[in-house]
């Protein structure tokens, strides 16, 4: 091998290269968050739109059941709108105002969806807990005799409410054992990205 290299013409060949940037993603890379986002802002407005029935559900309690039961209810509603609202805008909301959307952008994107739909699915799990200690309640009212609480509440809180929450907590709950994987894959992948930039 010949050690006479023109170091000077090779340097100034290196400086004329291109450095590779990063590309943007196209249309196609860019439809799966796109979709993400107009399903989140769906989200967002039904859950705002069972706020606010059930704030007037409340009101309606307070109003046509006077007395301490008619209030306990209505303030249990009221808590559940006000925790509705609050949950809608912490976990919906920095999805829909993500903008980052080069390729490493779009790796934390879908990372912090994960994140937030873990979160999302533990609020739903608390809600269907809050549901159950309050169909205890009426059933722990009536048996102490303490209010008159009809039977057809009991029943129907006892039989179809309570099943319900609980077969939605243990779905929840797969739902996020296979979330937490998928969020363990995304945080290596965006690891990477911060790594090579």
């Amino acid at each position: 091998m010949a050690d006479n290299f023109d170091f000077a013409a090779l340097t100034k060949s290196w400086q004329q290269q291109k450095t590779p940037t990063e590309q943007l993603p196209n249309e196609t890379d860019l439809a799966q968050a796109t979709k993400r986002q107009r399903q989140q802002k769906w989200l967002m407005y039904g859950e705002w739109l069972s706020a606010v029935v059930m704030l007037t559900s409340a009101c309606w309690l307070a109003f046509t059941m006077p007395g301490w039961l008619g209030y306990l209810a209505a303030v249990f509603l009221t808590f559940g709108a006000l925790s509705t609202a609050y949950i809608g805008w912490t976990v919906h909301r920095p999805i829909l105002a993500y903008d980052n959307w080069s390729s490493s952008g779009l790796v934390q994107f879908r990372a912090r969806a994960c994140q937030l739909t873990l979160r999302y699915y533990l609020y739903t799990q608390l809600s269907c807990v809050a549901l159950m200690l309050f169909s205890g309640l009426l059933w722990l009212l009536e048996w102490r005799k303490l209010a008159e609480i009809p039977t057809d509440l009991l029943l129907f809180y006892s039989l179809v409410v309570c099943p319900l929450c609980l077969l939605m907590m243990l779905r929840l709950q797969q739902k996020k054992r296979q979330k937490v994987t998928e969020l363990d894959q995304l945080s290596n992948l965006v690891d990477d990205f911060q790594r090579s930039e």
